[in-house]
């Protein structure tokens, strides 16, 4: 009987959403009976709970996960991936940077996000039946995954709309903002999100603590913060966060057999497979292995992608990740190394990998950045103390360069190594440190296409444009003017 009762509870958080998803392609829509059906799905803790926990199973396997995820798109983008898709594909447009008006990208994607987490939000806030601690937690929740889909919005597009509610008016014709004004916003989110959330991980029930970290903590809003910090080079502050998270005792530098696995003690916030019987997404579409265990190749349809030269090369040869984190095929007496960080792609085998979001070796980094642009480049609690954390676990000797410009380069080397492959950190580097037109210019046309500075930023749909009289006439520079 509770299962049933479970499955009724979860079929109505269904359909409600299925109920906001339509109303956010209408302007009308009938208040008293979003309201009911609201009242009803937050009136206990359980159900509440469920509808936060769909925004995680839906994002383990949509653009946070797989063929046409954010990694992939921003991978292949820049100089990390190879893609063999269909010229028409998605992929084969963003690996040859020529994207138009007409594709919708991220954009829709993670827009569709933070409609539903601005309706959890809502729903949380006006229930009067939830125990305090799962508001808390709950709403801690829904305000870490809103800054967490606003950065990267902001990132790819530069100056977006700035939605905190789900007034349907409002959003459909609200203009762009000031990309200063949507990062003050991510911090005010996680800085909400650090008072509000517990600082072990929960179980689905809020109830209990687990070893799973699938429920963001703490830590996380922590942890994003600092990279927003570091982005907006308010590098102090950077500082402090990321300190925050690597003194936690809860997290530690693992070996790089260990890094990605459910167990693992560096990842910070880790997405939960959703598919029966599977390992991440991710394995699936980079492992060039067939399910017999045979080389197979890059192929159009899925597993379009392999390791680019330039990232391949990049790697000394001493360095383990190069073999630990990268595998290879030979196929017609052609070689293709390819991200080998998700290791477990054949379904049927047990569940020990989980998607990583975020992990502690990207902190030690932040902090490392954030130390050299202010010039601590000497002592034990010097950039090149935290850099060396990662070299070692590589196998690579210390760094021992105390000279500001060294150090900076030898950081952003590092981010390249160590987080090739994890939700485009390499394209947003050569973006926020002004280096992408040099690479890229160099890199564009090496995979058969052309670069100008404008494509650092993708393009606004046209569906949204022609839907949105406030976007009207505010297309990126560069793209046709709609």
């Amino acid at each position: 009987m509770k299962h049933l009762q479970y499955i009724a509870k979860f079929t109505s958080i269904l359909l409600f959403f299925a109920m906001i998803q339509s109303c956010y392609k209408l302007v009308e829509v009938d208040p008293p009976i979003n309201a009911v059906v609201s009242n009803e799905i937050f009136g206990d803790n359980l159900s509440a709970s469920s509808v936060v926990t769909g925004i995680y199973t839906d994002m383990s396997q949509g653009i946070f996960a797989g063929r046409n995820s954010l990694t992939t798109i921003f991978s292949v983008s820049a100089d990390e991936l190879t893609s063999v898709a269909k010229p028409d594909d998605f992929l084969s447009i963003a690996f040859t940077n020529s994207l138009t008006t007409s594709d919708g990208g991220i954009w829709p994607n993670l827009f569709d996000f933070i409609f539903r987490i601005n309706a959890a939000i809502e729903g949380i806030q006006g229930s009067k039946s939830l125990s305090s601690r799962t508001a808390s937690q709950l709403l801690g929740e829904c305000k870490f995954l809103r800054a967490y889909m606003y950065f990267y919005l902001v990132n790819t597009y530069g100056d977006v709309p700035l939605l905190t509610s789900t007034d349907l008016k409002y959003n459909f014709t609200a203009p762009r903002v000031d990309k200063k004004l949507v990062f003050e916003n991510i911090i005010s989110d996680l800085k909400e999100s650090q008072l509000l959330l517990d600082e072990s991980y929960l179980t689905a029930n809020l109830l209990n603590t687990t070893s799973d970290r699938v429920r963001p903590n703490k830590a996380c809003a922590t942890a994003l913060l600092a990279r927003t910090y570091l982005y907006m080079k308010n590098y102090a502050e950077a500082i402090t966060a990321a300190s925050m998270v690597i003194e936690n005792p809860l997290y530690k530098i693992e070996g790089l057999d260990s890094v990605f696995l459910r167990e693992s003690k560096e990842a910070i916030w880790q997405l939960q497979p959703v598919q029966a019987s599977s390992n991440t997404l991710e394995a699936q579409v980079f492992v060039l292995y067939s399910n017999d265990g045979l080389p197979a190749g890059p192929n159009d349809e899925v597993r379009p992608l392999y390791i680019s030269k330039s990232l391949y090369n990049s790697f000394p040869d001493e360095d383990k990740r190069k073999t630990k984190w990268i595998d290879s095929v030979t196929v017609d007496n052609r070689v293709y190394p390819f991200p080998y960080k998700y290791k477990i792609w054949m379904l049927g085998e047990p569940v020990i990998e989980y998607l990583t979001m975020l992990r502690l070796a990207e902190l030690y980094l932040i902090r490392a950045e954030a130390k050299a642009n202010l010039g601590i480049l000497e002592g034990g609690a010097s950039a090149g103390y935290d850099i060396n954390v990662i070299r070692r676990r590589a196998g690579l000797p210390d760094f021992l360069s105390t000279n500001r410009g060294d150090v900076i380069e030898e950081v952003l080397t590092q981010r390249r190594l160590e987080l090739f492959t994890e939700f485009g950190h390499r394209w947003f580097d050569l973006k926020r440190t002004e280096r992408i037109d040099d690479v890229m210019g160099t890199a564009a046309v090496e995979k058969g296409g052309t670069w100008a500075p404008y494509k650092s930023l993708f393009p606004i749909p046209i569906s949204d444009i022609t839907r949105n009289p406030s976007l009207r006439g505010h297309q990126n520079p560069g793209y046709p003017i709609q």
